[in-house]
């Protein structure tokens, strides 16, 4: 009995956000994107864990939840809920934002079906379809910052998800099982394991706007709406280090060199955004960078935990804790300081009290960096000094040098060849 409610449960949580997609029904409906939420909430708090198997849909989907994911779907439903709840007002009093609450709830519906999904094929689809219903929420002021950077998003989008494609069928093609916990083992042992790893891992660092693949990024950050900014952090950057986690190899084998260059790639990636931070960058772009950062750092981890695999099953359980820690931070990041940009941009409305808090803190920013800059180009002048003295003290040497080889060179070489003389009259005599 309890099986067949967890069933009917992850069912009515997957379909119940497509039926309300539907203009004619979500038009007629208070709150329609509240109402989507609710069955994802009640399943949250169910106990157990629920799993259904249709092996009749998509080459064999499952759905699940258990004590690791349970964690990136509270976030998500957090993440959710606090973005119906801002576009709410917006919503009663301009009838047309109704055209973009189906794109909000085929995200939606996305989002929770490839948290929910136990195996490649139902997280590829509905990661998909999340994917590009946020496209469609990137693009909903018409300006032409968003167009640009809606373009930006879809191009990565589209060669990450002809990445992942390939490494399904790689997939399909090594093993009938396609679900998680089978797959793991298969793909870290298979022939083709290299690949399969490369190929997972480029996808997700597209999707995630993992450095040097962050441009669609900055675009998004610089031109989102105060919603879509909230849903930039939780729902693409999350979903795509969520699912770097569930389909790459780890625990399994280690993975040498790749491994090592996963590491290298995720230091290079921190490095960089700090440097960008405290030496050129702009206030408003901190959230964008810190992003950089912050994935960076997690896929290090990766690289760390695919050299090592003892160390990933010992730990395994704290990523999916991170994994939702990150999310809300960086959408309240986002959410945050695009209020902020905003309101700069809206003399007429008084800042209230985070923003002057925002607006005090970019004061002490900005003095550090003026501070850290100082340092480097006093830093840059000493090693300057250090290079010219270093090249008068060559030339000195060289000089001295030519002018020694000038007086005293041929001279030693013809008392040489006297003495050698001398010695051969000696010897012949």
């Amino acid at each position: 009995m309890n099986e067949a409610i967890n069933g009917v449960a992850l069912s009515v949580v997957i379909i119940w956000p497509l039926l309300l997609a539907i203009p004619a029904l979500h038009s007629r409906l208070p709150w329609p994107r509240h109402l989507a939420i609710i069955p994802a909430a009640v399943l949250l708090m169910l106990p157990g864990d629920p799993s259904l198997e249709l092996p009749w849909l998509l080459f064999g989907t499952g759905f699940g939840l258990d004590s690791e994911t349970r964690w990136v779907l509270a976030m998500s439903l957090a993440v959710w809920f606090t973005a119906a709840t801002i576009t709410a007002k917006s919503l009663r009093l301009n009838s047309a934002h109704h055209q973009t609450t189906t794109l909000f709830l085929l995200t939606l519906c996305g989002n929770l079906g490839a948290v929910l999904a136990s195996d490649l094929v139902g997280f590829f689809t509905f990661a998909t379809l999340m994917g590009y219903g946020f496209y469609g929420l990137l693009i909903q002021d018409s300006n032409e910052s968003a167009r640009r950077a809606g373009r930006h998003y879809l191009i990565f989008l589209i060669v990450a998800d002809l990445l992942l494609f390939e490494a399904l069928l790689l997939a399909a093609y090594t093993s009938e099982d396609l679900h998680f916990e089978a797959l793991d083992g298969i793909m870290a042992n298979a022939s083709s394991s290299q690949s399969y790893l490369w190929i997972v891992f480029i996808g997700f660092a597209l999707k995630a706007g993992v450095w040097p693949a962050h441009r669609w990024l900055m675009a998004a950050s610089r031109s989102a709406s105060s919603s879509s900014a909230l849903l930039l952090g939780g729902v693409p950057i999350a979903m795509a280090l969520f699912g770097a986690v569930r389909w790459l190899p780890l625990g399994e084998d280690a993975f040498g060199i790749s491994a090592m260059i996963i590491l290298g790639v995720g230091a290079m990636a921190v490095i960089y955004s700090m440097l960008i931070i405290f030496m050129r960058t702009s206030f408003n772009m901190w959230p964008a960078w810190a992003s950089v950062a912050i994935t960076g750092l997690f896929i290090a981890t990766l690289g760390v935990a695919l050299s090592y695999p003892d160390v990933w099953r010992q730990y395994e359980y704290f990523v999916y804790p991170l994994i939702a820690s990150v999310g809300i931070f960086m959408a309240v990041l986002f959410f945050n300081f695009s209020r902020i940009q905003r309101t700069h941009h809206s003399p007429a409305v008084a800042l209230p009290r985070a923003s002057i808090l925002s607006l005090w803190t970019e004061q002490w920013f900005d003095l550090i960096q003026r501070w850290v800059n100082r340092r480097l180009t006093g830093l840059q002048s000493i090693w300057r000094v250090s290079q010219l003295k270093m090249i008068k003290q060559n030339q000195r040497m060289l000089n001295w040098q030519k002018s020694v080889t000038f007086c005293f060179g041929w001279g030693v070489r013809i008392t040489l060849f006297v003495l050698l003389g001398l010695a051969l009259a000696w010897l012949a005599g």
